[in-house]
C-alpha cells in the first residue's frame, strides 16, 4: 500500500489531518477546490488550527486547487462539508461534485472512501453512481469504494486523528479489508470492521 499515492479532496478539519497523517508514509496530493485555502496552507496557515504551523510547513504534501493533479493518485479520501440546507435537508452538492472529480481520473484498480457525513444509502446512492458513470467503470468489480465516519471532534487537542477506533467499510469484504489496512496505519486506537457501508454511515 506504501506505494500507491493518496489524493484527500477536501482541507477542512477532517481532511487536512488526514492528509498530515498520510504524508508520513505516502505520497500525498491534498486537493481543494478554494485557492485560496490552498495559498494558506502552502504557507503554513491552517484556519482550523488543526495543524500547527510547523507541521504544515514539514509536511511533504502537494497541495494544490488543479484537479489534472489528482491523475496521479490511487488511493481517495473524500472529506467534503455536507451542510443542512434551510429546510434541514442535507446539501450532497459537494460530494456530488466532489466524486464527478475523482470519476474523471479513476482507474482500475483504485480506491475511493468517504468520510464526509452522509444519511444511510448515499454512498450507494449518490456517489457511487456519479463514479461510475464518469469514469466508465464498475464499483466492486473494477474499483473500490469505502466508508469511514469521520470522528473528528474540532478545537480537541487530545483526541486526534489516531486516538479514536475509526470505524470502516467497504463494498466488498475484500475492498474492506483494504480499508483497514490502509487506516490501520495512521489510526493507532484500531479499526472497526462493519458489515456493509450503510452500517458505517448509520454509525456516524
Amino acid at each position: 500500500m506504501c506505494d500507491r499515492v493518496i489524493a484527500v479532496i477536501g482541507l477542512g478539519y477532517v481532511g487536512l489531518p488526514l492528509a498530515v497523517a498520510f504524508a508520513e508514509n505516502h505520497q500525498v496530493i491534498a486537493y481543494d477546490t478554494n485557492s485560496a485555502r490552498i495559498d494558506e496552507l502552502r504557507r503554513g496557515e491552517d484556519c482550523t488550527r488543526e495543524v500547527e504551523s510547523s507541521v504544515l510547513l514539514d509536511a511533504t504534501i502537494r497541495f494544490t486547487a488543479d484537479p489534472q493533479n489528482l491523475d496521479q493518485a490511487q488511493v481517495f479520501l473524500v472529506a467534503v462539508p455536507t451542510p443542512v440546507d434551510a429546510h434541514k435537508r442535507p446539501d450532497l452538492s459537494h460530494l456530488v461534485e466532489a466524486s464527478r472529480t475523482i470519476g474523471q481520473h479513476l482507474l482500475a484498480g483504485d480506491l475511493v472512501v468517504y468520510e464526509s457525513t452522509v444519511y444511510p444509502g448515499a454512498t450507494e446512492e449518490v456517489c457511487i453512481p456519479e463514479l461510475e458513470a464518469t469514469s466508465g467503470l464498475r464499483s466492486g468489480s473494477d474499483f473500490g469504494v469505502g466508508y469511514s465516519p469521520e470522528r473528528v471532534n474540532p478545537g480537541d487537542s487530545g483526541r486526534r486523528l489516531g486516538d479514536v477506533v475509526k470505524v470502516i467499510s467497504g463494498c466488498t469484504p475484500e475492498v474492506a479489508e483494504g480499508v483497514a489496512r490502509l487506516y490501520s496505519e495512521v489510526v493507532t486506537a484500531g479499526v472497526h470492521p462493519v458489515s456493509s457501508i450503510r452500517v458505517a454511515e448509520a454509525a456516524k
